[in-house]
């Protein structure tokens, strides 16, 4: 046993979401919510700073049981200015983009590695091209009619009137399926894996250095990167760059932890192309004092599901992230789970929302509770019981550290 984190730093990496950082905030917020009943426990979320020096916001979060207190330090690496450059496309140039990232998934064989890995995501990377060819399809039989029913001008009425539907198609339909925001993500997706665009190398160079400044400071008792969904990818090109920078970093006082939570990173790493990330997974990888631990569902097609990046890309490596594969419904009360297991996007969120049931994995305990993210890697099967249903580490029904702490002050 060892005694609880007083201080922690998080990074936390979102997934390819065109949100600003309030946000962000205002979500973590009304999340901790439902965890901190859930867990009988008091939360404070201070406001929100946006470094201008640096793509960061931060904000501190206190946690406290009757026992025990932690304060947080969590900094969101910021990425939505880049995702804001792909929703300024104008239709067209969206559609040309996406056509090109489609054919090369194809054409180079990674749709069907994606198949291959887990099948149920290759039906997530084919969704938007159905969804355009559903549209197309509607689209020119609809202003087929027009001719059929002896329309003036057939020859350019039925074009004008096919185009105007597919865009009408895309606006209001589109919009509940959410096409725009899967165009664009693919269209990103492609952009990284060519590594076509300077902004996202140059972020995640800015990222390194950041998580490098965060562990080096040693005046946190861990720090630990969250990573969710297109976000795995980010964090371990930036961890990987930082060691290049510092072998050590992650070996001293300070340990740090890597959790990439509904992964996407195979999304990226599978494409021929991509042979620097799948060297980014081997340096972090061939460091076993980094506590890296993946986490999937089989309901989440957004994921990699029971497929480790490493053993997924063959790789030979010192160590490899410890996998757990769980059940989000358990999360979640059988109400509010029932409200949104049909929502594909939704249901991918949750690993970052809050726990309305104890559970081995609640991603709010990772960030601010009073457990080491290893012990939560390692022993999570206790965690539900890690503490008593007051919240306090004394009446915890499986103890995972010692309860050396005064009472906190109210």
């Amino acid at each position: 046993m060892s005694e609880p984190i007083r201080t922690r730093r998080v990074y936390l990496l979102t997934g390819y979401e065109p949100l600003e950082p309030a946000a962000h905030h205002h979500r973590f917020d009304r999340e901790i919510r439902r965890f901190e009943k859930t867990w009988s426990l008091r939360a404070a979320v201070g406001p929100m700073v946006v470094h201008a020096d640096r793509p960061v916001a931060s904000w501190p979060v206190t946690l406290e049981g009757p026992d025990w207190r932690t304060e947080t330090d969590v900094r969101l690496l910021r990425w939505d200015d880049v995702i804001a450059e792909d929703v300024a496309r104008p239709i067209w140039l969206r559609l040309a983009l996406y056509g090109r990232a489609a054919l090369d998934l194809c054409l180079t064989g990674t749709f069907f590695r994606y198949i291959a890995a887990y099948w149920r995501y290759s039906l997530f990377a084919g969704y938007p091209a159905v969804l355009l060819l559903v549209f197309t399809a509607l689209s020119l039989g609809l202003a087929g009619l027009w001719g059929e029913f002896g329309g003036p001008y057939p020859v350019i009425a039925m074009p004008v009137l096919a185009i105007g539907l597919f865009l009408a198609l895309m606006r209001v339909p589109g919009r509940r399926f959410h096409i725009d925001y899967m165009l664009n993500d693919w269209i990103f997706a492609r952009d990284m894996i060519r590594r076509t665009r300077p902004s996202i190398e140059r972020r995640a160079a800015e990222f390194a250095s950041e998580i490098a400044a965060g562990v080096k400071a040693g005046d946190v008792d861990e720090v630990v990167i969250i990573a969710h969904s297109l976000g795995a990818a980010w964090m371990v090109e930036s961890v990987a760059l930082a060691l290049a920078r510092d072998p050590d970093l992650g070996e001293g006082t300070v340990p740090l932890g890597l959790a990439g939570v509904g992964s996407s990173t195979l999304k990226i790493a599978l494409h021929p192309a991509a042979g620097w990330l799948r060297e980014a997974v081997k340096r972090v990888a061939d460091k076993p004092a980094i506590t890296w631990a993946e986490y999937d569902s089989h309901v989440d097609f957004i994921c990699f599901y029971k497929r480790n990046t490493v053993d997924a890309l063959k790789l030979a490596t010192a160590s490899r992230p410890v996998s757990h594969s769980i059940r989000l419904s358990r999360m979640l009360s059988p109400e509010t789970w029932g409200r949104f297991r049909g929502n594909l996007l939704r249901v991918h969120r949750q690993y970052v929302m809050g726990n309305e049931q104890r559970y081995r994995y609640d991603f709010h305990m990772i960030a601010c509770g009073p457990f080491r993210f290893a012990h939560i890697v390692h022993d999570g099967e206790a965690l539900p019981e890690a503490l008593g249903p007051d919240g306090s580490l004394g009446r915890a029904a499986q103890p995972v550290i010692a309860p050396t702490m005064k009472t906190a002050a109210p």
